[in-house]
């Protein structure tokens, strides 16, 4: 049986298909719903111990999907929840002749004279913030990674996180700074890799891994959470 806690997080969200065509059990989540797949033979009982196995994974892709259906085209309302490395904030506005965004543990307050302000307010105060971060880690990463490049800047692209030229220059996108600091940190150290491998060879995967091994773990995170750098 299935146990009470386990029932609370998700056994509500269960939809069980059985089918002569299917010789194993496959278990999805779609939508807010964990769709299991079975043969018709396959007992109750075993279904459920197969789902309690499976807790922990279950859960986490449901709150990856929660996540992601919070992460919708931003209004810039008081109240909406925006991100800052990774974090969940609370947008608040005050009108105000001032022009300030302050930070506290769960809330990001925009003073400015009109709603139509915050979204340029935001903007920059993500790339000043970003700018920030970035430099401190190239210092960083540079020395350890062997690399020189030419300077970097924040730029605005409607999908691409980062690049990197010939002449070693880096750009990073400016929407980036939603993202964790785990899936920065490899942005920065996959265009740093450029400056060794101007591809995407196996020798340059081969050195993004030295720096960052977990480099096809950050690869599919990306993968599945395009929607963070949605403006």
């Amino acid at each position: 049986m299935i146990d009470k806690k386990l029932k609370i997080d998700f056994l509500d969200k269960v939809i069980i298909t059985r089918t002569n065509r299917k010789k194993t059990i496959s278990i999805s989540i779609k939508e807010g719903r964990v769709i299991v797949l079975c043969p018709k033979l396959v007992s109750k009982n075993y279904v459920d111990k197969l789902l309690a196995k499976k807790k922990n994974w279950i859960i986490k892709k449901l709150e990856e999907g929660n996540l992601k259906q919070n992460i919708k085209k931003r209004n810039f309302s008081d109240g909406e929840i925006i991100f800052k490395f990774g974090k969940k904030k609370i947008l608040t506005y005050k009108k105000s002749p001032l022009n300030e965004i302050i930070e506290t543990k769960n809330i990001i307050k925009v003073y400015c004279p009109t709603e139509k302000e915050i979204k340029g307010r935001l903007e920059y105060w993500y790339k000043e913030t970003l700018n920030c971060y970035i430099k401190k880690q190239l210092e960083v990463l540079k020395v350890s990674m062997g690399v020189t490049y030419k300077g970097f800047s924040i730029k605005f692209y409607k999908s691409r996180l980062g690049a990197c030229t010939h002449t070693g220059y880096l750009r990073f996108n400016w929407k980036i700074a939603m993202m964790p600091l785990d899936i920065i940190n490899y942005i920065i150290i996959h265009e740093l890799s450029h400056l060794k491998h101007f591809n995407h060879s196996k020798e340059f995967w081969n050195y993004v891994e030295k720096f960052c091994p977990s480099y096809k773990e950050k690869e599919n995170w990306i993968k599945e959470n395009k929607n963070f750098i949605i403006w």
